[in-house]
């Protein structure tokens, strides 16, 4: 899919995205109007420099966890009793899903909470950089695999086609909260570059 040409995602412009200070950036609600009950979770949206922009890393889960097998989805999971907050869940997820330390992610900052529809975990996303050498080790009883697109692919999606419930890309399909959230953050870079342009 490249029938036009995007500008460049900057750090710069990532931050503005997430800068609730800019204003009502996210333009439309996450998952159904009850987002203030559910199981709490937290999950990132890890982001790496790739060779055409910035690329998205993903997990896909066993077959053998408890919710959402076989998924493509972000590293994060549900909150533990000790975790003090949503942040501190996602990395602590990142940690053991993907044997990424904490102090190896940059946080950009946070998006708003969704739900998901069948599970009813209540989902703190958070985006955050990663260096492209990253050592990755995936917890084989939790990820089957890592997969990794580029943040184009989406963006491209979500500016052809608006709303989108899935995105289905070579490495398998997207949907759900993972698709939600992605099209959320889309939607705001797309925004910011409107306005810069």
């Amino acid at each position: 899919m490249s029938g036009f040409a995007l500008p460049a995602v900057t750090l710069e412009l990532l931050h503005s995205c997430l800068n609730e200070k800019n204003g009502p950036i996210w333009q439309t609600p996450l998952g159904p109007p009850s987002v203030e009950s559910g199981y709490p979770a937290a999950v990132i949206v890890p982001l790496m420099p790739g060779i055409t922009g910035w690329d998205v890393l993903f997990i896909r889960r066993t077959l053998t966890v408890s919710h959402h097998q076989g998924q493509i989805a972000f590293p994060g999971g549900r909150t533990d009793p000790g975790d003090h907050s949503p942040e501190e869940t996602a990395l602590r997820e990142l940690h053991e899903e993907l044997g990424v330390d904490p102090t190896c992610m940059r946080i950009l900052g946070r998006m708003p909470p969704t739900r998901t529809l069948q599970t009813g975990f209540l989902i703190h996303p958070f985006v955050g950089l990663l260096s492209a050498d990253v050592m990755l080790q995936p917890a084989p009883d939790e990820v089957a695999e890592t997969v990794i697109l580029p943040l184009n692919f989406f963006l491209e999606t979500v500016k052809l086609s608006g709303r989108v419930e899935q995105f289905v890309s070579p490495q398998g399909v997207v949907w759900g909260a993972t698709a939600r959230i992605m099209t959320q953050l889309c939607v705001a870079i797309l925004t910011n570059l409107t306005c810069e342009s």
